[in-house]
């Protein structure tokens, strides 16, 4: 059995990796790979196998099944125990045919018929001979002894097929979490010649992580450079070793996936009974589609989708001075000792790689050979380069309300796209501080944090104001007043160092508002506007942002009382928002609004008195009722008759006057909506 070597892996970002393993071959032979159960679904459905010679080929693939040992064995009569596994085989194949090799070199062959028990005392300890019954070609009948047994064959090759498959089954159930795969290779008649098996297969594995370093020495940091020192974190989870292998790392996300091929299907099929019904049924038949009518989707006639371009940072500024000293770095005495091209050479010298844009992924292959035993890992070199950066502070209120971050502005000027990763920062042979940096494209520019710059002190005050109403607008039964909102803020910046600073303030957006004459052109970012400031050494200053937004107050008219739009017409001519013409509308507005209310008051009040009205009828006829035929009852009786006589004749007048009333309350509200829906400035 010839074992494959691992000859190149591509590890990818969403946990999966693909494998490439060679070997040469001369005849036939057979390759076995070994994978958990787990991973046996990815393997098969990418396995692929070639014979790269004229004549070789594959003459088969197979693989371990998913049953489970004791499901495999119900398929065959053998069920040999751990103890007594010679006289339980010869009890389980009784009535097959066997060769013996017994004593003195004597053969026989026959048929086993059983065993038998002898029971016998030696020295008086009794003892079980076992005793092999066997009928012979000739038709006799013997006896063996086991012990006098020295060989046993059977003859059978059933039997003996399912032997092998017994014995090969339990020895591979003790690998409870393994299969293997076994390639079968054939010569094609030219055992000779030497021939390479290549052999690829895609597994699960951990994804690769990138880790940087940034180092900065005072002489880079006058060229605005730094040197960026790249490694990746490789796990080698399989159960081979992996000696000076081709390594790529593929960042991207191609789709994936898991997919049940392993373990065997079974699909319940359908039982069908034979048709009892033999006559047949009109049915109604589908009508055809006319398919010429039916257009194409035209791609082009989508909208397009609408694509938000994001602002790139511009300009430059000079770097601020060095933090404060900070944890002595492991780097120190390599770089007091090499001056920054020797030591960008150094560390180049162990970094090859080389890059491979893929559309939707990005390639690194490793140049230089990589061996990782298995179960282990390592870190792996991918980059060294001198880039360009510089050092600058970022305040924003979000993130830290009294002080600054200290930041490295880094812009991807390598050959390489960058994966997101840790940052250690080091600077004048210090441990400046830790950052994140985030995925870049080649030519992209990025903020990295990596410290609190505490000797610069920010104080930040907001406070706004509503000003007095300057426009006024007319339209759909509504009065606008508008009126500006300033929105003032200050902030107060002290540099405490002596050194010249200079700093980024992310202003956060507001909606609706605009700057009065900002101090200097903010940049856009997608929250915030951002200004560069120059801090000199030992000074103060105050930052002060003026912002106005334009609000909006909505009146509607038919709330309003005589008295309130006279009040708001007097000020609108004083502030001249109006003219004449409008002013006289306006007035005359409110004398109909002033007559429709009184009108309404009117209705109320009689509306009132036709209810009071009918409580007292009811009351007198209540009365009248109850009264008798005397003389008093019979002249109280006409007093009360003449009453509702009386109110009678009142709640016809009532009802004329209000039907008037309604009337006229119409058309003077159809005339007031007209005016007021006319009403435009």
């Amino acid at each position: 059995m010839s074992k494959l070597k691992v000859k190149k892996v591509i590890i990818f970002k969403h946990g999966v990796s693909y494998y490439i393993l060679q070997s040469p071959i001369k005849g036939s032979g057979k390759y076995e790979l070994e994978f958990k159960i787990s991973e046996m679904d990815d393997v098969l459905k990418s396995l692929f196998v070639i014979d790269t010679s004229d004549k070789g080929y594959i003459s088969s693939i197979s693989y371990d099944t998913a049953l489970e040992t004791s499901e495999l064995l119900k398929s065959i009569m053998l069920n040999i125990p751990d103890l007594g596994s010679f006289s339980s085989l010869i009890t389980q194949i009784k009535g097959a045919p066997v060769s013996l090799l017994i004593g003195g070199g004597k053969k026989l062959k026959g048929i086993i018929m059983g065993i038998e028990l002898n029971e016998r005392f030696i020295k008086d300890q009794k003892s079980t001979e076992k005793i092999l019954i066997l009928l012979q070609d000739d038709d006799t009948i013997s006896k063996t002894p086991f012990s006098d047994i020295k060989a046993f064959e059977i003859l059978n090759d059933d039997i003996k097929k399912d032997l092998k498959f017994f014995l090969d089954t339990v020895i591979a159930g003790k690998k409870k979490d393994a299969k293997n795969i076994l390639i079968h290779c054939e010569s094609g008649g030219d055992d000779e010649i030497e021939r390479e098996i290549f052999v690829s297969y895609i597994l699960e594995s951990p994804i690769w992580k990138t880790s940087y370093r940034l180092i900065i020495s005072k002489a880079l940091e006058q060229k605005q450079q730094c040197l960026l020192s790249g490694w990746c974190m490789v796990e080698n989870t399989t159960n081979q070793d992996w000696e000076n292998i081709e390594l790529s790392l593929v960042a991207g996300m191609p789709v994936s996936f898991r997919y049940d091929f392993y373990k065997p299907i079974f699909i319940q099929r359908p039982i069908i009974k034979p048709p009892t019904i033999l006559s047949a049924k009109p049915t109604d038949i589908e009508e055809g589609l006319e398919l010429e009518m039916l257009k194409d989707y035209n791609y082009a006639m989508a909208e397009p989708a609408k694509r938000m371009s994001k602002k790139k940072m511009r300009g430059a500024l000079p770097p601020p001075s060095a933090p404060p000293g900070g944890v002595p770095s492991r780097y120190m005495g390599v770089m007091s000792s090499l001056d920054d091209d020797s030591l960008l050479e150094k560390v180049k010298s162990q970094t090859k790689t080389q890059t491979k844009d893929l559309g939707e992924l990005f390639e690194y292959n490793i140049s230089n050979p990589v061996t990782i035993k298995r179960k282990h890992s390592a870190l792996v070199p991918i980059l060294t380069e001198a880039i360009k950066a510089r050092r600058i502070l970022l305040y924003n209120i979000n993130e830290h309300d009294k002080n600054p971050n200290a930041c490295l502005e880094i812009t991807n000027n390598t050959t390489l796209t960058l994966e997101r990763g840790p940052a250690t920062i080091i600077y004048d042979d210090n441990l400046a501080g830790e950052a994140i940096v985030p995925f870049l494209n080649k030519d992209d520019t990025r903020l990295l944090n990596y410290a609190i710059e505490q000797a610069v002190i920010i104080i930040h005050e907001q406070k706004s104001e509503n000003l007095s109403v300057h426009k006024v607008k007319f339209g759909g039964g509504y009065s606008y007043e508008y009126y500006f909102t300033d929105s003032m803020t200050f902030y107060k910046i002290k540099n405490k160092t002596s050194d010249e600073k200079e700093l980024y303030l992310d202003h956060p957006k507001k909606s609706g508002f605009k700057f009065i004459e900002p101090p200097i052109q903010p940049e856009e970012t997608p929250n915030y506007w951002r200004f560069k400031i120059t801090l000199k050494p030992k000074d103060a200053i105050v930052f002060t942002l003026k912002e106005r937004k334009e609000n909006h107050a909505s009146n509607y008219l038919w709330n309003w009382s005589k008295d309130k739009i006279l009040e708001r017409v007097g000020f609108y001519i004083k502030h001249k928002f109006i003219d004449d013409k409008l002013e006289n509308q306006l007035k005359e507005i409110a004398e109909l609004i002033q007559k429709s209310g009184e009108l309404k008051a009117l209705r109320d009040k009689l509306f009132n008195e036709r209810g009071n009205m009918n409580d007292e009828q009811a009351r007198l006829r209540e009365n009248i009722s109850v009264l008798g035929k005397d003389s008093q009852s019979v002249s109280l009786k006409e007093r009360y008759v003449k009453k509702l006589s009386d109110q009678e004749n009142r709640f016809e007048s009532i009802s004329g006057d209000l039907n008037k009333i309604d009337k006229e309350i119409t058309e003077l509200n159809v005339e007031i909506d007209g005016r007021i829906n006319g009403l435009k400035i």
